[in-house]
């Protein structure tokens, strides 16, 4: 993946900046007076979160965290999908599904109206996914960074074959995270 390209395609001056992260992986790096954010375009997960009222980041990623195509990356905000958990059929495919060992797409980048920055990654049905779970889908991760964090994944699917799936967030929080009340799920 092209970081200058992304650039050029997705980058906010002084706001959103692709970099090569560790490992050489693509990652965004996000920066407001409100907040401060880095996201993995590989796994399409954010690797660290801070508000701006925040002395630490609330979320937890470990010093020995992978940082290499088909490993996941311990830490962050992980995306488990299609399903989370050990592989429900039981044939060996990895616990909580296969996004979290895949390259996403940087599908857009925005600053909304309230001044919220907006990351969207989008991933699609390949031959590789294919001989992993045979639908055809389209997963769209929209991560909005302000004095908050949301996280809001779509699952779409555009082909004629019916699928079930289960989705989570397999969310590391830091021990600056003081209160698990302040967390929300909608």
């Amino acid at each position: 993946m092209d970081i200058q390209q992304l650039n050029n395609d997705h980058g906010i001056a002084g706001q959103i900046v692709f970099i090569e992260g560790e490992g050489g992986l693509p990652f965004a790096r996000v920066q407001s007076d409100k907040a401060s954010a880095l996201i993995s375009v590989y796994a399409g997960q954010v690797l660290s979160f801070q508000p701006g009222h925040a002395a630490e980041d609330l979320l937890f990623l470990s010093n020995l965290a992978y940082y290499q195509p088909g490993k996941a990356i311990k830490g962050g905000a992980p995306v488990c999908w299609p399903w989370f958990g050990p592989d429900p059929e039981g044939s060996g495919r990895p616990a909580h599904g296969f996004v979290r060992n895949r390259m996403w797409e940087v599908a857009g980048t925005a600053i909304t109206q309230e001044g919220a920055i907006r990351v969207t990654l989008a991933l699609t049905d390949t031959s590789e996914t294919h001989a992993i779970w045979p639908r055809a889908f389209v997963v769209r991760l929209e991560i909005t960074i302000s004095d908050s964090l949301n996280l809001e994944l779509v699952t779409r699917n555009p082909g004629p074959q019916a699928f079930s799936i289960t989705q989570a967030f397999h969310t590391y929080f830091g021990s600056s995270a003081e209160s698990v009340g302040d967390i929300r799920f909608r």
